[in-house]
C-alpha cells in the first residue's frame, strides 16, 4: 500500500466500520509499518492490511475486506497468503485485537489458526442505547486479544 491507494482504502474503511481510521491514521501507518492491498489475480482491489513489527512479532492493526467481497473466502485467502509471507520473512507471531461484537471477524481469525488469549476491557469506542433517556450514548466495548504462531 502507498499514498496512491489511500482514496480507495479510505472509501472502503468508511463503508466497513462505525469508527473508521482517519486519513492521518493511514498516513502514519504508511510511515511506520507494513501495509498491503489485497488484489485478485485480475488486479481487482479486494481489501487491505496494516501492521507494525517488533523483532519477530507482527501486530495486526487493521485487516479489512471490502464489503462487496466479504463472505466469499477473500479474508481467509488473504490471511493465509499474509501468514506465509510473514513466515518466509522470519516472523514468528501475529497479535491482534478484535471487537467483542465482531463475531464474523473472530470466526475468520479462528479459521486462520488464531487463538483467543484474553480480553482488553473497554478498549474500543462504541455507541450504546440508553433505555432511560432513549438516546444513543458514547460507550466502550471490549477487545478480544488473539494470536497466531507462525
Amino acid at each position: 500500500m502507498d499514498e496512491s491507494d489511500l482514496e480507495w482504502v479510505l472509501s472502503v474503511e468508511q463503508k466497513s466500520y462505525d469508527y473508521p481510521w482517519s486519513q492521518k491514521g493511514f498516513e502514519n501507518s504508511l510511515d511506520q509499518g507494513l501495509n498491503y492491498i489485497f488484489c485478485s489475480e485480475e488486479g481487482e482491489l479486494l481489501g487491505y492490511v496494516c501492521m507494525l513489527t517488533v523483532l519477530d512479532e507482527v501486530q495486526l492493526l487493521n485487516f479489512c475486506v471490502a464489503p462487496n467481497h466479504q463472505k466469499k473466502g477473500v479474508g481467509k485467502a488473504a490471511m493465509d497468503a499474509l501468514k506465509m509471507k510473514l513466515r518466509e520473512s522470519g516472523f514468528n507471531l501475529i497479535l491482534l485485537e478484535v471487537r467483542a461484537s465482531n463475531l464474523s471477524g473472530q470466526k475468520l481469525y479462528q479459521k486462520c489458526d488464531f487463538h483467543r488469549d484474553g480480553v482488553r476491557a473497554n478498549y474500543y469506542r462504541c455507541q450504546l442505547w440508553d433505555e432511560k433517556s432513549m438516546e444513543l450514548l458514547e460507550g466502550k466495548e471490549d477487545a478480544v486479544l488473539m494470536s497466531c504462531t507462525l
